[in-house]
């Protein structure tokens, strides 16, 4: 009759299954991770970053871009600033491009222009409805939630060069808005704080700018 083998290989052999297992468990856990975020991202409307906008680039030869400074055809200061250090974050953030600081270094240039900024109310309720009740007047209403809105125009054309005609690569248009709170004035029932309001809405525009501007460099890639 065979001996039983000793304790020690038992302990051995045992420790490589569960070693297996762990290994075997660990990745298949980690691949179904990576998986399950990609779903998951690409139904928000994301997309994990590839090599695919830097070939479409590369291959109409532009791989450096100059971004003018925007225009603004609105009435709200700086925000054609807003949207230009946007779009800068984009740009250094995609893959296969860089922004440039001087057009001459550029195989392109990008243009744009603000056309819209906008904030209209799209929520409210009585006076008398504020906390504490039946304080406020029933016939005023005061603003709960705005809608902020921007709109913007984009071009990217071949590099401007003495005695050539400058040639569009991609042109595109967006607009984007987003919901952000109404602040009410402290013990001023009826009443929003103006000051509070604007500094909401200057940084829901950032927020709108910082997408958009991805947007435009995703967009600017597959319409190539």
């Amino acid at each position: 009759m065979a001996s039983a083998p000793p304790q020690s290989q038992k302990t051995s052999a045992r420790n490589r299954v569960l070693f297996f297992f762990d290994r075997f468990f660990d990745r298949s856990l980690a691949l179904s991770g990576v998986v399950l975020v990609s779903v998951l991202l690409s139904g928000c409307g994301y997309t994990l970053r590839t090599s695919r906008s830097a070939s479409q680039f590369k291959a109409r030869g532009v791989e450096r871009i100059y971004i003018h400074p925007l225009k603004n055809q609105t009435f709200r200061a700086g925000i054609e600033n807003t949207v230009y250090n946007s779009l800068v974050r984009a740009m250094a953030g995609a893959a296969g491009i860089r922004a440039v600081s001087r057009p001459e270094n550029a195989d392109a240039e990008v243009m744009g222009v603000v056309t819209v900024v906008d904030r209209s109310v799209s929520s409210q309720i009585k006076a008398s409805d504020l906390n504490p009740k039946g304080l406020g007047s029933s016939a005023i209403l005061v603003a709960t939630e705005y809608m902020a809105r921007l709109d913007c125009r984009f071009v990217l054309q071949s590099r401007l060069t003495a005695g050539a005609t400058p040639r569009e690569l991609w042109s595109g248009e967006f607009s984007r808005s987003r919901p952000f709170p109404g602040n009410n004035q402290i013990w001023s029932l009826g009443s929003t704080s103006a000051l509070i309001n604007e500094s909401e809405l200057d940084r829901t525009l950032a927020d709108i700018s910082e997408s958009m501007a991805r947007d435009v460099i995703q967009a600017m890639s597959e319409g190539f």
